[in-house]
C-alpha cells in the first residue's frame, strides 16, 4: 500500500507521447465486441461507418484508406468525421476500436489530454508529430476558451491535407464554443473547425446506468473496512483528500495517469465538495485518467452529499460538460462511503 505523496511524476515528453493511444480500459476494444443499443440505429450505422474505413489487412487497408481519403490533387478532400452523442453511449469504445482496427501511422487522446500536451510541448512541434500521421483520433473534442479555438484551429487548419481526423464530442460542431465565450470574434476559426468535419449524430442512453455490479458487493461495508481488507494487495494508493488536491497542484495535468498506470485502486479519506474551479478541474482531469485506466476510487466523504461535489456555480459555467462527464465518469468507477 502507498501514499500519494511519495509518487514520482518526473516523465518525459516521449513517455508522455507514448501514452497517445487507447488506455487499459479500451485497449481491446473492437468492433464485434460494441454492443449497440437496437432502439437506437445510429449506433450501429456509425459502427459500420468506422469499421468501413479502418478495418482491413495492413498493406489493402492503407491503399484503401489514402484512395478514399487522399488520392490525387484533383480529387475530392478525404473527409474527417465528428461524432456527436451524448454521454456513455460508446463514443470513446468506437474510437479505440478505430485505432486498434487501423494499421498504418495513428494517435489517441482525448481533447484535454490534447491541449495538455500542446501546452507541454509546443504547438508547433505538435504539428509536426502529427503531420506524419494517417490518423488522428481525438475523443471529447469541445472549446472552452479562446485559446483553445486558436490552438485547434491551427493544429486542423496545419494537418487537415496530411491526416485523417475522427472526433467525439457532446456537442455539434456549430455549437462549439456557444456561451463560453464571444464565438462571432473567432467566427473564422470556428468555421476552419466546423468546416473540416462531416457530422454523424449518434443516438442513446448512458450504459453506466447499470454498470453498478460491482460497487453493490461494497454497499453495507464501511471505508476502514474496506481499506483494510485491500491493505495486503498490490497497487493501492491512499490520500487524504487535502493530500490528492496537494499533489495535483504541483504537477502537470498530461502527467496525472501516471497515478492510475501504476495503481488499481486509490482510498481516499476526508473527501468534500469543491470551493475553487482550478482544484475541481484538476480532480475532473485526474478522474478522466483513471476512467481510461479502469482505476477503482473508494472515498470517505466529509459528511455532506456527494451530489454537491461541484458547486452550483461550477455546473452552469463554461466547464459544465467536464463537471457533468466527472460525475458521470464516478457513478462508474467509484463507490462513496458515509462511514
Amino acid at each position: 500500500m502507498s501514499d500519494i505523496k511519495a509518487i514520482d511524476f518526473n516523465v518525459s515528453a516521449d513517455d508522455c507521447f507514448s501514452q497517445l493511444k487507447p488506455h487499459p480500459k479500451f485497449n481491446k476494444c473492437t468492433f464485434d465486441n460494441y454492443k449497440h443499443d437496437e432502439r437506437y440505429p445510429s449506433q450501429l450505422y456509425l459502427k459500420n461507418i468506422l469499421s468501413n474505413i479502418t478495418s482491413g489487412s495492413k498493406d489493402t487497408e492503407k491503399k484503401r484508406f489514402r484512395s478514399l481519403f487522399r488520392g490525387s490533387k484533383t480529387a475530392k478532400k478525404h473527409e474527417n468525421l465528428y461524432i456527436d452523442g451524448t454521454y456513455g453511449v460508446g463514443k470513446t469504445h468506437l474510437l479505440s476500436a478505430c485505432f486498434n482496427a487501423f494499421n498504418g501511422s495513428k494517435a489517441f487522446m482525448s481533447f484535454l489530454e490534447l491541449t495538455y500536451f500542446i501546452n507541454y510541448y509546443g504547438l508547433e512541434n505538435t504539428i509536426e508529430k502529427f503531420k506524419k500521421l494517417d490518423l488522428l483520433l481525438i475523443d471529447e473534442f469541445d472549446l472552452d476558451d479562446p485559446a483553445n479555438t486558436r490552438m485547434a484551429a491551427r493544429l486542423i487548419e496545419a494537418v487537415n491535407d496530411h491526416t485523417v481526423i475522427i472526433t467525439t464530442s457532446n456537442r455539434p460542431p456549430d455549437e462549439l464554443g456557444g456561451g463560453n465565450f464571444d464565438t462571432e470574434r473567432f467566427a473564422r476559426e470556428l468555421g476552419i473547425i466546423s468546416g473540416a468535419f462531416r457530422t454523424v449524430i449518434v443516438e442513446g442512453v448512458s450504459f453506466r446506468i447499470n454498470m453498478a455490479q460491482w460497487q453493490a458487493k461494497f454497499s453495507e461495508s464501511c471505508f476502514n473496512d474496506t481499506l483494510f481488507s485491500a491493505k495486503d494487495e498490490k497497487k493501492i494508493l491512499t490520500a487524504g483528500f487535502d493530500d490528492l488536491i496537494e499533489v495535483l497542484r504541483s504537477n502537470h495535468p498530461f502527467r496525472f495517469f501516471v497515478v492510475p498506470r501504476n495503481f488499481k485502486k486509490l482510498f481516499i479519506y476526508d473527501f468534500r465538495g469543491f470551493t475553487k474551479f482550478d482544484d475541481a478541474l484538476r480532480f475532473a482531469s485526474f478522474i478522466d485518467h483513471c476512467y481510461y485506466y479502469d482505476t477503482k476510487l473508494f472515498i470517505k466523504n466529509s459528511g455532506e452529499s456527494m451530489a454537491d461535489i461541484f458547486t452550483e456555480e461550477m455546473i452552469n459555467s463554461v466547464f459544465e460538460r467536464r463537471f457533468l462527464r466527472c460525475k458521470s465518469r464516478l457513478d462508474e468507477i467509484a463507490v462513496f462511503f458515509t462511514k
